[in-house]
Formats: C-alpha cells, sequence, structure tokens
C-alpha cells in the first residue's frame, strides 16, 4: 500500500507501508484491509478502547491493569528499539479485547497500541520540536512543544501507567473554563506537572516559575499523594511511576530499563 501527498509547495511525499512491515505483530492495531474508493481502512475489532474499559467497568483488578500496561510498554519499547517514537500515547489509542467470565472473573484476551498515524522513524537522536499528540498526556517538554523525543514519550508512559492504575485523571483541567477564561491548556498542564513532580532539577530551573510553585499551599508533590485517594497507588507503584516522570530527561528511565522493572513481577 501507497499513497501521495502534495503539499502547498508542490513537493510530493509517498507514504509507504515501512511502518507497517516493522510493527507487525499482535501488539499494534494495523488496518487488515482497504477500499480504495470510499478511502477505507478497515481494523480488527476490539470490544473498548483503554479509556472505555476504565472509565465504564471500574472492578479491574489490578493485576489485569498491570498485564494491560504491559503490553502498552512492551509495544512502545519495540517502537523505541528501532528508533521510533509514537507522539500520541494516550488511554484511547490502547484497543484491549476482554471478557467476563460466569463466575464475574475479568480477563484480558489481546492488548494493541493504534493510532500509528503521527509515528515516525527519528534520524539518529534528533529531537522534534512541535506539539504533537494529546495535551493531558504530554511531558512537561512536549507542553510547549520542544526537544521532543523518546525521553518525552517515557514521560506519556508513566502518566498513562497513574491512570490505569487508579481511574483517575490526575492531569485534567475543566477545558471549557480555560478557553472562557482566554487560557491555554499547555501552560495549565505544565505548571501541574512540575508541582506535581517536582522539584525541578538545576540544569532545568525556572527560578520565577519554581518560586511561584513552591510557595504555592495548594500544591501537592507526587510522593504525598494517598492510596486512600488514588487506588492501587502504593509506594511500589510511586517508584515505578517516578522512574518515567523524572523532570530531568537525562535521569528518566528509557523504555527498555522500565520493562526489565521488578514492577511487572
Amino acid at each position: 500500500m501507497f499513497s501521495k501527498l502534495v503539499g502547498r509547495s508542490g513537493h510530493e511525499y509517498v507514504y509507504i507501508k515501512e511502518l507497517k512491515d516493522e510493527f507487525n505483530n499482535l501488539r499494534f492495531r494495523h488496518h487488515v484491509d482497504t477500499n480504495l474508493e470510499e478511502d477505507t481502512l478497515v481494523y480488527d475489532f476490539f470490544k473498548t478502547d483503554l479509556f472505555q474499559l476504565v472509565e465504564g467497568y471500574l472492578p479491574i483488578p489490578v493485576e489485569a491493569r498491570k498485564a494491560i500496561l504491559k503490553e502498552v510498554g512492551l509495544a512502545l519499547n519495540d517502537m523505541h528499539a528501532k528508533n521510533w517514537i509514537h507522539l500520541d500515547v494516550k488511554p484511547n489509542n490502547v484497543f484491549v479485547k476482554w471478557h467476563v467470565d460466569e463466575k464475574d472473573q475479568f480477563h484480558v484476551e489481546r492488548v494493541a497500541l493504534g493510532d500509528m498515524d503521527c509515528s515516525l522513524k527519528l534520524r539518529d537522536e534528533i529531537l522534534l520540536s512541535a506539539k504533537i499528540g494529546n495535551v493531558m498526556w504530554r511531558s512537561p517538554k512536549g507542553q510547549p512543544g520542544k526537544d521532543i523525543g523518546k525521553p518525552s514519550e517515557v514521560f506519556s508512559f508513566g502518566l498513562l501507567c497513574l491512570y490505569v492504575l487508579t481511574s483517575i485523571q490526575s492531569f485534567h483541567p475543566n477545558f471549557e473554563e480555560l478557553k472562557e477564561e482566554g487560557v491555554e491548556p499547555e501552560g495549565v498542564l505544565l505548571y501541574e506537572l512540575l508541582a506535581a513532580f517536582g522539584p525541578l532539577p538545576n540544569a532545568l530551573l525556572l527560578t520565577g516559575l519554581w518560586n511561584h510553585i513552591a510557595q504555592n499551599e495548594k500544591n501537592e508533590y507526587f510522593e504525598d499523594w494517598s492510596e486512600e485517594v488514588f487506588t492501587n497507588l502504593n509506594r511500589e507503584a510511586k517508584r515505578f511511576i517516578r522512574r518515567m516522570t523524572n523532570l530531568d530527561p537525562m535521569k528518566r528511565a528509557s523504555m527498555s530499563e522500565i520493562m526489565a522493572d521488578p514492577f511487572w513481577q
């Protein structure tokens, strides 16, 4: 399969099936058929995406939550190993086949990472400068759209793990209010991420902003979040998520390190 796109400059861009050829295992959701006359791609059916599952079926056992996350992590690790990045890691882009048996036991059948439209292959380790993906799941550097690469995606996976384990959208501003007030959500999310996962490392210190965050009595560091409020967020889960949400990208764990973490045991 290939198609051609002509830009405003007149330059022709050709899409080829390289992504599908490199990642054709069951952890990725690719189209299985096409209808060129209708400009339609046909995909394998999944019962829900991960967002629908977490929001609509609360009694998911923690073992199943971790099993789903592990499959997503392995898919991202496969991509990073070949220098690809997904660029839009969020629960809506994870698809799950599951069922509940006659004993009311939850079973995961298959998990696949989908919506590969934004995915791209990096040239060496060159970072991107672009606002890509959903604002709620971006890393701090992803909010202004600077220095996007594998570490940014690890941070997004950390936010995904936090959500799936706790069933709480911890970083979900009121978008309607922000729109009415003329406030960009990127700035709000950046502030909340820095407040939760700070303090900032010296190399990244924005003195004025950090002083403002530190003096705000409403801020609560991630380490102080209670398992009574955030279900399944015990000490081990916090340690695991903290490896992915280190504000210094140079000290943030890689996907291969995350997949080797004892958390999965």
